[in-house]
């Protein structure tokens, strides 16, 4: 896949189909929200676990918004095919979610119905800043761009069910841990495909892929392994396997980091 394929991608259909997702999720959130199942459902969820906690604790982990960032740049073949976009889509996610947080104060779930009737794992916030879900705008628009790219490239479809369902689950893993409400799920995974088609649309306007190919690219992409390395040898979580994983991602973004030196600056100096 290159750049033209991604730039060929229809704007119209992914747009109206952005549209449609973020008017159901927003609408459905808000039912929830005002009709009181918000809380009927959290609590019903809290009372009777169907997983084990350990499991929750390893699919949040996925949420982080650092984690989806490394996700999409090693999907990449090479440094600029898709560099630009996922950017894009990271900083509109990112500054997106924090203005409606701060515009819309929500209170967590933990607030509200009391951490005694919650199974909280792995100490998530408790106080405010609940709507919508990041780690749910992560999962899910890490998802939409991980699914538009395999299936340029020719992938089948149960590739891309497994990783929607993949996704799903990740969102879903805030409502699990104790984190978010239903609502803030579902009104941040509508989010997501709102975030995903405006940084495309911005794509399709000004790429930065070719930057990303020079040298200069390349020292702002080392310098970003490196970043996501240092968050994630950042024990999040206090289950051992999670940490592990952690672990393991933190040295995968470090040797990512190394063979960007060695492409963009030792081999091109030979």
């Amino acid at each position: 896949m290159n750049n033209q394929s991604l730039q060929h991608c229809s704007s119209y259909k992914m747009v109206l189909f952005s549209t449609i997702a973020l008017i159901a999720c927003v609408s459905l959130s808000i039912l929830l929200m005002s009709s009181g199942w918000n809380q009927v459902w959290m609590l019903r969820i809290h009372a009777t676990p169907y997983l084990p906690t350990s499991f929750w604790a390893l699919i949040n982990l996925g949420g982080d918004a650092w984690v989806a960032l490394l996700i999409l740049l090693l999907v990449e073949r090479k440094p600029g095919e898709i560099t630009s976009w996922v950017l894009k889509t990271w900083l509109i996610g990112a500054i997106v979610s924090q203005l409606i947080k701060y515009l819309l104060p929500m209170p967590r779930p933990a607030s509200v119905l009391g951490v005694q009737n919650l199974s909280i794992i792995d100490s998530p916030p408790l106080v405010s800043g609940s709507m919508p879900s990041g780690h749910a705008l992560a999962a899910v628009s890490c998802a939409l761009i991980v699914c538009t790219v395999l299936k340029l490239r020719g992938a089948q479809s149960w590739h891309l069910w497994l990783i929607a369902l993949t996704a799903g689950i990740t969102a879903w893993a805030r409502v699990a841990v104790g984190a978010h409400w239903p609502s803030d799920v579902i009104a941040g995974s509508g989010l997501a495909f709102a975030v995903v088609a405006l940084a495309h649309l911005w794509e399709r306007r000004h790429s930065w892929n070719a930057w990303f190919q020079g040298t200069k690219g390349g020292a702002f992409l080392i310098v970003l392994h490196i970043m996501i390395s240092l968050h994630l040898a950042t024990p999040q979580s206090d289950f051992f396997f999670v940490q592990f994983v952690q672990f393991n991602l933190a040295c995968i973004s470090l040797m990512r980091a190394v063979f960007l030196i060695k492409r963009y600056f030792l081999i091109r100096t030979q």
